[in-house]
């Protein structure tokens, strides 16, 4: 039922394709079949929002297909919008329209130039100055003027909008308020790209707020509804780093169960995010569990996603006594298996590896001890030196050094990283 439903939903969507093909001809009044269609009224840019929200709810509900025509029926709503009779806005779902076009991604500049227009007081200033300035990327003076106005339009056509607009300046100030905001555009508008955001949104703050409970519980909601989405993509980033950072307060079971509600491929993919990351971030244990659980998934054909569990998950033993077994891991996988980022996280982990398997340097020993040893004159705190020193294993002391610093280089490779992606 729910396959049938969805292709009927996937064939709407591409027959709107056609449609706006026709649209943009009555829109811009150009000739079809050879003759203008002068005769035909221009739709008004109401019915072209109705048209474009039913669009961007199917893009995030997976039918991809339809991002073409979101891209299209975005340039018909702009050239709509600045074309029409300045009488047109007469009518309130006109205005709403603009302002729907406006939040929704569309050209903000179309918006300001309707405002300027409007010499008959159909827009709202007090909405539309709240809104420049939020588009003129300060979220922070526009967010007391929105929640201002958010009692008086959060009932109307436009309010699920302005409560998620709400909520992304919000974040910035308060996110438990935003999280609260984010609960409430979801709740307005299900199904639509407004509860997609709101869940992907609210899962990343409830994450970094602490509360990976809340976090889990909109990660479900996500996968559950828009999985599909396009925006899936930024979603696991979100959804991994959750886990990661919150390895040890965070419900494995459950985490486990959000995992399955997932094709096997996605479930793949996410394990080995998991094991990178964790191992990046120093922690062996998820890092490991992670990366067998990706290798559990692959099945016993050997395959890209097998060289890779086994990769990091030799990379997460060499911060352990397996660090033979490690190096073996690490350098079993070809070159040309691995990204530039995984063949410059091995090099890095090699390095680590090979420097704690390394003979001590008796020169750099004399060194360390130097700072132990008091000044001359003194016998009591030298005795006392001496006898510290007596009982300190030098080596030990080294590798102990070295193990309770190779976290914090392995938790820099990914900075590292991204500044060699950006040169």
């Amino acid at each position: 039922m729910k396959a049938k439903l969805r292709q009927a939903c996937f064939s709407c969507a591409q027959a709107l394709v056609c449609l706006s093909v026709v649209v943009m001809g009555i829109v811009m009044g150009t000739p079809a079949n050879g003759q203008a269609l002068q005769d035909v009224a221009p739709l008004p840019p109401y019915k072209f929002v109705r048209s474009l929200q039913y669009v961007q709810d199917s893009v995030v509900l997976g039918d991809h297909s339809a991002g073409e025509v979101q891209r299209h029926l975005l340039k018909i709503v702009d050239s709509s919008l600045r074309e029409a009779d300045k009488q047109i806005f007469e009518d309130e779902r006109n205005v709403d329209a603009a302002l729907i076009y406006a939040m929704s991604g569309g050209n903000p500049q179309t918006l300001a130039h309707l405002v300027e227009r409007d010499e008959d007081g159909h827009f709202d200033r007090r909405l539309t100055d709240a809104l420049t300035i939020y588009f003129s990327g300060a979220p922070e003076k526009a967010q007391p003027m929105l929640l201002k106005l958010l009692p008086e339009y959060s009932q109307t056509r436009i309010g699920a909008y302005m409560i998620l607009v709400a909520a992304n300046v919000t974040a910035t100030r308060n996110e438990i308020e935003a999280l609260n905001l984010f609960d409430r555009a979801r709740l307005v508008a299900p199904g639509t790209i407004i509860e997609e955001s709101s869940l992907r949104r609210a899962t990343h703050i409830a994450s970094r707020v602490g509360d990976i409970d809340r976090s889990l519980d909109n990660a479900e909601r996500y996968v559950r509804r828009f999985i599909h989405s396009p925006y899936a993509s930024q979603f696991v980033d979100i959804f991994v780093h959750a886990i990661v950072l919150h390895s040890d307060a965070a419900d494995r079971q459950r985490i486990d169960y959000i995992l399955s509600l997932m094709d096997l491929p996605r479930q793949r993919e996410i394990y080995l995010r998991m094991a990178r990351m964790s191992t990046i971030a120093g922690k062996e244990e998820i890092a490991l569990l992670a990366a067998s659980r990706a290798e559990a998934l692959s099945g016993e054909k050997r395959d890209v996603v097998r060289d890779l569990a086994g990769f990091y998950a030799g990379i997460a033993k060499v911060p352990t006594s397996n660090i033979t077994e490690a190096i073996e891991a690490m350098t079993s996988i070809p070159d040309h298996k691995l990204s530039e980022r995984d063949l410059a996280l091995r090099e890095a982990a090699k390095t680590i590896a090979k420097q704690v398997t390394a003979p001590p340097d008796l020169t750099s020993l004399e060194e360390l001890m130097v700072p132990a040893i008091a000044p001359a004159g003194d016998p009591a705190v030298r005795a006392d030196a001496e006898t510290e020193q007596g009982e300190e294993d030098p080596e030990a002391s080294m590798h102990g050094s070295f193990m309770a610093s190779k976290r914090e280089k392995l938790m820099n490779i990914d900075t590292l990283l991204n500044e060699e992606s950006n040169e």
